[in-house]
């Protein structure tokens, strides 16, 4: 059978609470005993003391112990539960109370544990022994056991006292326990249903629940977040597609009704339709092979001057097009750990996307060594300039600047996308520079 957390914790208190009661009584009731022994044995070895005394004034009084009958001595002794046998300083007898045990027929059996010797002094020297045994049942009288029974009874019923009124403290605490562990499932269902704008804040103090909970309002955040892409990728994806379509469809109905002629012009027109969405669709499915989690890179030893070059050559007559300056800073030597084919084509996509928004000016491409610890690329231009809000978008797919002027700088806005998953999938570090009046500045840290 499951229980509920508030359950969990009352019970786990209880146990805790009963398990630390018992023990206490057990530790209060064997230290009472032992204190109480201790205090009836200091009684006793007054008595002791009090036969010792008796037995050195008798040998004051006599010199010697010839005529000694220790019987009124042995009857105080047996009162107290004692006896007593004395010898000479040879360990002759010269006198013993176990003859009156005998006689009276007790049943107390002689405990030699207790028994102590003690020294019977006279003139500072010594005169004989006396042994003095106690009888174990004897300890304690019937008022000293009654007086124990009651201590400790006394003691049991304030610990069950102490139990009762420990409970609404105890049902306090894993309530409070409790209420906020409760809130996170709660929460936790309302994110699954797909309630994700609603604040997550659980009611407590405990800064491990406060923790937790930031951390899933966090992750409440993040799911909104990607659910606000998806939907603005669904409805991105369906705009670029839906162009060219369109284009296509009313171009092939006006030739078949034979309001258009199939012209070579025309017909180039529907190619570079059909062109562009094959382009789409590539770019489309090379970021998804990229954010797979199958795709590992195949990283070798490659000479980043020479991925740089190529690239740039492939872009001269598209910069003397747009009578764009292209100027190189090239440090040869760079050996940078890469797929090769994924390097070029984030190369590609820099370069491509600073053209793409520069319209005057120029854009310099560099390589070089950052403090001699790793090899870096740079792409700066003279173009349109990001905002902060752009710098932190640029990467998402279908994002980009200037949206009134997307259809002049053509693309689907994907670039950059595969530029941040390459990236990514590499362990290269990308940061961005722009103050959104005099041009951007890409630079990949190796």
């Amino acid at each position: 059978m499951k229980l509920s957390i508030k359950k969990q914790f009352l019970l786990l208190f209880l146990l805790v609470i009963i398990v630390s009661l018992t023990l206490l009584s057990f530790l209060l009731r064997t230290t009472i005993d032992s204190c109480f022994y201790d205090y009836k044995w200091a009684e006793q070895s007054k008595i002791f003391d009090l036969i010792v005394s008796r037995l050195e004034t008798y040998y004051a009084e006599h010199n010697s112990w010839e005529g000694f009958n220790g019987n009124e001595l042995a009857k105080l002794a047996m009162k107290e539960g004692c006896y007593f046998t004395l010898t000479d300083n040879e360990g002759n007898l010269i006198w013993t109370s176990e003859h009156i045990i005998d006689n009276q027929n007790t049943n107390y059996q002689i405990d030699k544990y207790f028994r102590n010797i003690y020294t019977v002094n006279y003139l500072n020297q010594m005169r004989g022994k006396v042994y003095i045994g106690q009888f174990t049942e004897k300890i304690y009288t019937p008022n000293d056991l009654k007086f124990q029974e009651q201590v400790f009874s006394y003691i049991l019923i304030s610990l069950l006292i102490a139990l009762l009124l420990s409970l609404p403290f105890i049902m306090i605490l894993s309530s409070r326990l409790s209420t906020p562990i409760l809130y996170l499932q709660k929460a936790a269902e309302n994110m699954i249903k797909g309630d994700l704008h609603t604040e997550i804040r659980a009611p407590s103090s405990s800064y491990e629940i406060i923790k937790l909970s930031a951390s899933i309002d966090r992750l409440r955040k993040s799911l909104a977040q990607q659910e606000d892409l998806r939907k603005q990728l669904s409805s991105n994806i369906s705009h670029e597609l839906r162009t060219p379509l369109n284009v296509l469809q009313n171009q092939l109905e006006a030739i078949i009704d034979g309001i258009f002629e199939p012209t070579p012009e025309r017909l180039d027109g529907i190619l570079q339709e059909v062109i562009r969405l094959t382009s789409l669709v590539a770019e489309l499915e090379n970021i998804s092979a990229i954010e797979s989690s199958d795709f590992i890179p195949e990283i070798k030893d490659v000479k980043l001057a020479h991925v740089v070059e190529n690239v740039c050559t492939t872009f001269e007559a598209a910069f003397q097009r747009k009578h764009i300056a292209l100027h190189m800073q090239i440090k040869k030597g760079i050996i940078v750990k890469a797929q090769e084919d994924k390097l070029k084509q984030l190369v590609i996509n820099i370069i491509s996307n600073a053209l793409k928004y520069t319209d005057k000016g120029k854009v310099t491409v560099k390589t070089y060594m950052y403090n001699n610890d790793h090899a870096v690329f740079e792409v700066s231009d003279t173009g349109v300039g990001l905002t902060e809000e752009d710098k932190e978008k640029i990467f998402e797919r279908f994002y980009r600047v200037e949206k009134s002027r997307n259809r002049n700088t053509g693309g689907a806005g994907l670039g950059l996308s595969i530029v941040k998953n390459i990236a990514n999938a590499h362990g290269w570090v990308i940061e961005v520079e722009s103050d959104g009046k005099t041009g951007t500045t890409f630079r990949v840290h190796f």
